[in-house]
């Protein structure tokens, strides 16, 4: 990860930068961004589920809404958000450069229907799939609702990206339920392409612990793309519905692969982004 002297110049306090190095995440509550965030993404939820498109992934019951990708480049309001000064500014203290959106999207997790999460690393599939050569990213999750224990929260192994890279298994072949889909949405589904064996996740947990950081909606979590994580199922009558941009640094821009993903999920546009002067449009 990029370092520079001018790291500690920005939103994020000295503490907040050693805990997010330490525990590889940190979660910020809703003032932190000091914008009405939960309304400005509900507002483009409608137009985002309705999109009968590559970039609206399902769940394997075929019907239910599980992620909606790029939506930086396809909704004002959505672009605005990724250059609020406070998040730009902290995912720039974090890596010490420059940084464009990678990918963006909603994940939802529908009331009783919303599924699980398996076990993973993120930076795995933008190495292997997208050509990005180093982990200088930063996950930048907004809640849009309330994350409780019941909703399926996100479960982290802290310090786990530490480690880097854990033994991933490559799966072949599609999940079930997506047999005829094309071959990169077997990277975007409920069973994971890259798999980390049990055996490592039990080590791992036995020695640093599991957390699920939980939060009213409009808290942001950041984290960091080794940190090794899951969520459950959502067992409530309350949907979860986060927003979550990738940010990676303009020097880490990726190289060219055989078979690229399509471009919202791989954003080829690198220049590196600029605060928002003003509100995001509504």
């Amino acid at each position: 990860m990029l370092r520079t002297e001018t790291e500690a110049a920005g939103p994020l306090t000295r503490e907040l930068l050693a805990r997010y190095r330490r525990d590889g995440y940190v979660l910020l509550a809703p003032d932190f961004l000091a914008e009405d965030v939960p309304a400005a993404v509900t507002s483009a939820i409608p137009s985002a589920v309705a999109d009968d498109s590559p970039r609206r992934i399902l769940e394997r019951d075929g019907t239910t809404v599980r992620s909606v990708y790029g939506l930086h480049q396809t909704h004002p309001t959505i672009a605005g958000l990724a250059r609020l000064p406070q998040l730009l500014g902290a995912v720039r203290q974090i890596l010490g450069d420059d940084v464009y959106v990678h990918q963006s999207k909603i994940n939802f997790k529908e009331p009783f229907s919303g599924d699980q999460w398996e076990w993973h690393q993120d930076y795995v599939y933008w190495l292997q799939n997208d050509g990005v050569q180093a982990p200088d990213l930063v996950n930048a999750a907004i809640f849009v609702d309330e994350v409780t224990e019941f909703n399926g929260p996100l479960t982290f192994v802290p310090g786990s990206h530490r480690h880097g890279l854990l033994a991933g298994q490559d799966l072949d072949g599609m999940p079930l339920g997506y047999e005829d889909a094309p071959a990169w949405v077997a990277t975007l589904t409920a069973n994971e392409k890259f798999r980390v064996e049990p055996a490592v996740i039990e080590d791992l947990a036995r020695r640093e612990g599991l957390v699920s950081p939980k939060g009213p909606a409009g808290s942001l979590l950041l984290f960091d793309p080794n940190i090794l994580h899951s969520s459950a199922p959502n067992i409530s009558p309350f949907r979860r519905a986060m927003l979550m941009f990738v940010y990676n640094s303009v020097s880490n821009s990726p190289r060219p692969v055989a078979t690229p993903r399509p471009p919202f999920l791989a954003d080829p546009d690198v220049r590196p982004l600029q605060p928002l002067s003003t509100r995001p449009p509504q």
